[in-house]
């Protein structure tokens, strides 16, 4: 994929069912609960850090290119992190913002579940989908939820030691005796959910 292709991709290819977990925006989000100019600026991130195998954008380039292709981020958008956090980096605490996005944030920490394995992320995604009215639920709005109940979830810490999911989709994959899923081929990154025909 170039350069041109990656940059911002168009909000009409994702479903209005929450808020971006980068910006905390009401928009369209993709199933990792990521805007697009989020998801965008993760990339350019992992690029950054060199992460070349969570890259979608890395993906299929040849690696004598992955560093050319560093530079050309860094060359149009900077050094910079803008989404992930700097690695390594010491950032002096400022005094607690008040905003509104951030007290929300604090509240849903506050109430998340910090102990949980992996049937309980499994468990509280079916009966999320199972509380919803229609049969196909939007991921993105099981993510949100996921990602809001469990403290700190990460996908790589969940199934089998040696899973190491890099997404809550690819987790969610694994178990197509409780769940199936489906893409829509006309809107990149927007997935549906439910639960397994028993």
């Amino acid at each position: 994929m170039g350069m041109d292709e990656w940059r911002a991709q168009d909000d009409s290819e994702a479903v209005p069912s929450s808020r971006c977990r980068g910006c905390d925006l009401p928009v369209p989000v993709n199933d990792l609960g990521l805007c697009s100019n989020c998801y965008a600026k993760l990339e350019r991130d992992l690029i950054r850090m060199r992460e070349w195998e969570d890259s979608e954008v890395a993906f299929g380039v040849p690696a004598e290119r992955l560093e050319a292709l560093r530079e050309q981020v860094i060359r149009e958008y900077g050094a910079a992190f803008e989404l992930l956090e700097q690695p390594h980096e010491y950032k002096p605490k400022n005094k607690r913002s008040e905003s509104r996005a951030t007290q929300r944030k604090r509240k849903i920490a506050a109430q998340a579940i910090r102990e949980y394995s992996t049937e309980d992320v499994l468990q509280a995604a079916q009966a999320f989908i199972q509380a919803q009215p229609e049969a196909w639920v939007n991921f993105s709005r099981v993510s949100q939820h996921l990602y809001e109940q469990f403290y700190r979830l990460k996908p790589k810490h969940l199934g089998a030691p040696a899973a190491k999911y890099s997404s809550l989709l690819k987790f969610i994959a694994d178990y197509p005796d409780r769940f199936q899923l489906r893409s829509e081929p006309e809107r990149r990154g927007v997935y549906w959910i439910r639960l397994a025909d028993g």
